[in-house]
């Protein structure tokens, strides 16, 4: 017996698998790490007294988190996806109860568990999708379920820095394991089953050299990649580097975590996004958010003496990148082979690791010697460079 079973007819959408089961799930997910996302960079800060050391210990979680997601296969081939995903799941509440020890050592722990429970759950989530919507309603369900995690990434990161400010850090900790435990009570009321051609049972899947070299054998799945990774880049350098920048320039933390949590309110335009890809084609609307992020990460770094023009231009700049991730992810999902659908995703989810490293890291050293608006024309900068290989998406995509 399955959810779809045990609900009033006018709930169904939320109980049988489809577009509005994916995107509840991707709520819980987005809640459980939004409501933290602008106080790990805080509290680290507070912590460590130096964004340098900020960007290190970022770098330092990243490789540890690309260890966690390169784990995965392995993990897939001892238990049943679901079990994996259940895995994530708890990694998010273990997440909140590190991250409120308000320690070095907690909020390193916290990290890990956080980019894990994320990786645990965007592979399987993928897996899950795939099994149950077909390629050519992927332009419409994937703005949906963007739309649902624009409801967390808009209301998360500001509460969580008003309910720590008020309750304690504690209380947003407590927040966000909850969502953590509300998704796994929900995934296992759905009951999903597995695609058997997907997730074969009879025969382990292939080792991760022979998953990376079909993969990067691909060009379409190494220009998905590069589109995946560079919006990490972005995201992290906002996620990161906004609320510091707007501490530095005198302002509460709370303004800071203001600006994260207005820049994801554009993740409700993730539909109109979706919308125009229809018409004029998904290559058409990337390479033009590409070109609009870049312009207005470089104008950030110019008029930084100004910090609430240069915040109102950081703001901009999320609302075209969202158009990245609502249609970036398509690219992945026609591009990839039915047969290796798990393999293929497996690698593909270490994006959000190598931009947890290589974004961190090259902060890093552009604060060595640089002040932190650098950091916005670097990121900037390489969002102009993708433009340029993002024309290569099909013209027909």
């Amino acid at each position: 017996m399955n959810a779809a079973m045990l609900v009033p007819g006018f709930l169904t959408p939320m109980a049988a698998p489809g577009a509005t089961v994916f995107g509840v799930m991707f709520l819980l997910d987005s809640m459980a790490r939004a409501l933290l996302v602008s106080l790990i960079p805080l509290t680290a800060y507070r912590i460590l007294q130096s964004e340098r050391d900020v960007s290190v210990l970022y770098l330092c979680i990243g490789f540890a988190g690309l260890a966690g997601t390169l784990s995965i296969p392995f993990l897939m081939r001892l238990m049943r996806r679901k079990w994996v995903y259940s895995l994530g799941c708890l990694a998010l509440v273990g997440m909140g109860v590190s991250v409120a020890t308000a320690t070095l050592a907690g909020l390193a722990g916290g990290m890990w568990l956080r980019v894990f429970g994320t990786a645990a759950l965007y592979t399987t989530l993928n897996l899950y999708i795939m099994d149950y919507i077909r390629k050519r309603e992927l332009v419409r369900s994937e703005p949906v379920r963007l739309l649902f995690g624009g409801v967390s990434w808009t209301l998360g990161p500001v509460l969580g820095v008003l309910v720590a400010d008020r309750l304690g850090l504690w209380a947003a900790c407590a927040a966000a394991s909850v969502c953590g435990a509300l998704l796994f009570g929900y995934f296992w009321l759905l009951r999903m089953r597995e695609n058997p051609a997907v997730a074969p049972a009879t025969r382990p899947p292939p080792g991760m050299a022979y998953n990376l070299r079909r993969f990067w054998a691909q060009p379409r799945l190494r220009l998905a990649y590069a589109i995946a990774f560079t919006r990490g880049v972005w995201w992290a350098m906002f996620y990161i580097y906004a609320p510091l920048f707007m501490v530095k320039a005198g302002y509460d933390s709370s303004v800071g975590a203001l600006v994260v949590s207005v820049g994801n309110v554009m993740l409700f335009l993730s539909v109109a996004f979706g919308a125009l890809a229809e018409r004029v084609g998904v290559r058409a609307v990337v390479v033009a958010a590409y070109l609009g992020a870049g312009a207005l990460s470089v104008a950030v770094a110019a008029i930084a003496q100004l910090p609430l023009a240069a915040a109102a231009l950081l703001v901009a700049g999320a609302t075209v990148t969202t158009a990245l991730d609502t249609l970036g992810g398509v690219a992945f999902l026609r591009a990839v082979h039915p047969y290796e659908r798990a393999e293929m995703a497996t690698v593909y989810s270490t994006y959000r690791q190598t931009a947890d490293i290589t974004g961190p890291m090259a902060f890093a050293a552009i604060l060595t010697f640089l002040p932190l608006p650098a950091v916005f024309a670097a990121a900037g900068a390489m969002m102009l460079a993708m433009a340029w290989f993002a024309r290569h998406l099909p013209r027909g995509m």
